[in-house]
């Protein structure tokens, strides 16, 4: 019986520590509010490392929100929204995850 409880303590104990370090895998999810638009938006990623887009820009659906993955740890990215019809931007947000120790 003791060796049973023995094992179930140490897988326990295992099952902690994976979960402990479980959210640390990946890189973040950035979930930000956008303003409520009507038109043709653009969401466009900068990349103020590399002095460059971050990708290519994609069309805003609207929906309030966007999710985006945080391209790399240490760096920040300006997000931003572009009135296609006015050619200007009407949005930015800087984003940057950082890991301290």
């Amino acid at each position: 019986m003791r060796c049973i409880m023995k094992k179930n303590i140490l897988a326990l104990m295992m099952l902690l520590g994976v979960c402990a370090f479980a959210g640390q895998v990946g890189l973040p999810t950035e979930n930000m509010a956008l303003p409520d638009l009507q038109g043709d938006y653009l969401v466009c990623i900068w990349d103020e490392t590399a002095n460059d887009w971050h990708s290519g820009f994609t069309s805003y659906d609207h929906k309030g929100s966007i999710s985006i993955q945080v391209p790399e740890l240490g760096k920040w990215y300006w997000v931003g929204l572009w009135d296609e019809q006015t050619e200007e931007y009407v949005y930015g947000k800087w984003i940057g995850h950082f890991v301290t120790h």
